[in-house]
């Protein structure tokens, strides 16, 4: 069963709406402000933070708040009514949650509400507000859990299990995150340099994407048009290490191989998890073009783009967000520039668009996926007819 995309929505660094998203990824400048009073660290970049999206409301925090936006707007861009969402699924990734609950200086009392760290209550509390009645998942494979949502969500559709998924992800600032992080060596205090050969870590980011997901049939029938095509998709998990990945690929190759079945020859471009960890970077790289040379195509021909350099780190979201930027790479035929870059990586076995956005080459997206624990998740996208 052939699965389209009919809406998008996303909240960003860049400001609320998915055209605030495509605006800001082509202008590749973005560098985070410093601040010294995050988690008793010193000065230096810390996050790409998204804007205020309202009061949340109830027990919802921060994360529940951005998904609830983004989801409305990808609701509305598909015209869904009602009674389409009353029969819809509902998948959401994300690693924390809504993390700001329990992270509330001063606050020392148990939640009211419980458990706040609960990953299953963002769904709960979106299924709630937009009366999607259907089957519903909560993903939290760490920061592929995006990609696994939307890959959840198509799996939904090709069963019959669904006609309608919203496919979503998000998570919030955490001072616990950022700390850990720092504690592990693994942030950059300069700014997020994917591409770059003296790149030295991620820096967090915050926010929240979300896909309608449709079968063909039930697009053609409500008369909306498919923004893209899924064209495959595959996940696997390492089981190597608690962070770092398994050196030689061999499982993310193989997600990838699943990806690229349905479409024919090398994608144009592949907007990948690469976040500034110089050996995770090199494994998803070298996998990919590997995985795209092993069947029949070029994966020095591929356009790699890491939009984590101008994002940040938007872990549960990553995913979503990637698929959210390859339908708009598919839409406007246009790659977004890599910024950061001073020395290109010698070991990047794919082509990176670096002066200004690049021309799509083929009509079709690789997104890659990855997380701590080894979970890697992979999708292709090809442009609608």
């Amino acid at each position: 069963m052939t699965v389209v995309v009919t809406g998008l929505g996303a909240v960003s660094c860049f400001g609320s709406g998915t055209g605030a998203l495509w605006e800001g990824l082509l202008g590749a400048s973005r560098r985070p402000d410093p601040a010294p009073d995050v988690c008793g660290l010193p000065a230096r970049p810390h996050l790409y933070a998204a804007p205020d999206t309202g009061t949340p409301e109830g027990d919802t925090g921060r994360t529940g708040a951005l998904l609830a936006t983004a989801v409305a707007e990808a609701v509305a861009e598909a015209g869904l009514t009602p009674g389409d969402l009353c029969d819809a699924g509902l998948t959401v990734g994300t690693s924390l949650g809504d993390i700001d609950l329990a992270e509330r200086p001063g606050e020392t009392a148990p939640h009211p509400a419980g458990v706040p760290l609960a990953t299953h209550r963002v769904t709960a509390a979106l299924a709630t507000r937009f009366g999607i009645g259907g089957p519903g998942q909560t993903l939290s494979t760490a920061c592929s859990a995006g990609a696994y949502a939307v890959a959840w969500g198509a799996e939904l559709i090709e069963t019959g299990q669904a006609d309608i998924v919203v496919a979503c992800g998000g998570d919030a600032f955490s001072r616990v995150a950022v700390g850990t992080l720092e504690r592990f060596g693994l942030l950059d205090g300069e700014c997020c340099r994917p591409f770059d050969a003296d790149r030295a870590g991620m820096v967090t980011g915050e926010g929240a994407a979300a896909l309608v997901l449709e079968s063909a049939a039930s697009a053609e029938r409500r008369g909306r048009p498919a923004q893209a095509v899924l064209a495959g998709h595959g996940w696997s998990c390492d089981a190597h290490h608690p962070m770092a990945p398994e050196p030689t690929g061999e499982q993310l190759r193989r997600s990838a191989a699943q990806a690229l079945a349905g479409i024919a020859g090398t994608p144009g471009a592949a907007v990948l998890h690469r976040a500034g960890v110089a050996l995770n970077d090199t494994v998803e790289a070298t996998a990919i073009s590997d995985a795209v040379t092993a069947a029949g195509g070029t994966g020095g021909e591929v356009l790699g783009y890491a939009p984590k350099a101008v994002m940040g780190h938007t872990a549960g979201a990553a995913g979503v967000f990637g698929c959210v930027i390859a339908t708009l790479v598919l839409r406007h035929r246009l790659v977004p520039p890599n910024a950061h870059v001073t020395t290109p990586d010698p070991g990047c076995p794919l082509s990176v668009p670096l002066d200004g956005p690049a021309p799509l080459p083929r009509p079709s997206v690789l997104v890659s996926g990855t997380g701590f624990g080894g979970n890697n998740a992979v999708l292709t996208w090809r442009a609608a007819a």
